[in-house]
């Protein structure tokens, strides 16, 4: 009776010891894409803050109070860049 339990458990073991690089394996592909996701998603707002920042330089480019240094030192402050 021990003899059938012992082999059971014997076999769950070398499962589980077959079964682990694989698990391994795929954890380190899905967090592989899931970085790389990551870093796309960074890359992507980056470009729109990017994007906005141009749309309002030139929303104020033809802005006549950017003529003197000092309006445009105040409108830099005050929307930044």
């Amino acid at each position: 009776m021990f003899m059938i339990f012992g082999r059971i458990k014997d076999m769950i073991i070398a499962t589980l010891a077959l079964a682990l690089p694989i698990i391994y394996i795929i954890g380190r592909v899905k967090g592989k894409a899931a970085e790389r996701n990551k870093v796309l998603r960074d890359d992507l707002k980056t470009k729109e803050k990017t994007n906005d920042f141009y749309k309002a330089m030139a929303e104020h480019e033809d802005d006549p109070s950017t003529s003197d240094r000092d309006s445009f030192i105040k409108r830099l402050r005050r929307d930044g860049l």
